[in-house]
Order: structure tokens, then C-alpha cells, then sequence
């Protein structure tokens, strides 16, 4: 299941095959997340449940419930659109200025960990 591929995020060009940029694996899973975090709920016409709120919070308070708020809505986005991973752990972190959503996952056709770091515009 983890092994489908598709373009690359951000989308590219091969330098080396000039066609476009693919990407497979664990890759693919990182790349998607990015997508599914980065985009605004209705932002895409045919898909208008696909994305996260959390943009809308980005002139919020700058405090614990809004952090609170940012962390549950991204792990909601992520459980209800990709299959392809269990989360585990889904924490927000200060750092410079800086809400970062730290995510933890384990691929659910196999046993294998993975964590990524999220920086929330």
C-alpha cells in the first residue's frame, strides 16, 4: 500500500529524465501530508472536505488552547484522509517563534515508525 507512486511535492521537473518528478514509499506519505496540512478546507472545488482548519487560526492567540486547537484539527485531518498511516503521537511545539506539529506514525501495512516535524504557517 505505502509503495504507490505519484509527482513529487512540490511539483518539479526530473532534470535527469526531463519529465515530471515522482516520488514512491515513505516519500510519497511525507509529500501527501504536507498537501493534506497545507491546504485550507474548500479550497479544492471537487473535494471540499479535504484539508485542515488550521489556517484559520493563524491570527488566534498566541496561547495553549489555540495550540490545542491547531494540533487536534491537524491529527483529525490526517486520521480521516490517509490510510496508509496510524498516528501516534501528534504534539505541538514553540520554537523561535514557531508552532511546529511534530507527528508520529506507523505505517499501517507494515511495522514500520516514522516522524516528521510540520512547520504550521
Amino acid at each position: 500500500m505505502t509503495d504507490a507512486a505519484g509527482a513529487a511535492f512540490p511539483f518539479r521537473i526530473d532534470p535527469h529524465t526531463g519529465g515530471i518528478a515522482m516520488t514512491a514509499g515513505d516519500q510519497k506519505i511525507r509529500d501527501d501530508l504536507r498537501v493534506l496540512l497545507g491546504t485550507r478546507l474548500g479550497e479544492r472545488p471537487m473535494l471540499r472536505d479535504f484539508g485542515t482548519r488550521v489556517h484559520a487560526l493563524v491570527h488566534e492567540p498566541d496561547d495553549d488552547v489555540t495550540a490545542d486547537l491547531l494540533r487536534k484539527q491537524a491529527h483529525e485531518s490526517v486520521v480521516r484522509w490517509e490510510r496508509r498511516i496510524v498516528v501516534t503521537r501528534a504534539v505541538l511545539e514553540r520554537h523561535d517563534g514557531e508552532l511546529r506539529l511534530i507527528l508520529g506514525y506507523v505505517h499501517s501495512d507494515r511495522p514500520v515508525a516514522a516522524e516528521m516535524t510540520i512547520p504550521i504557517v
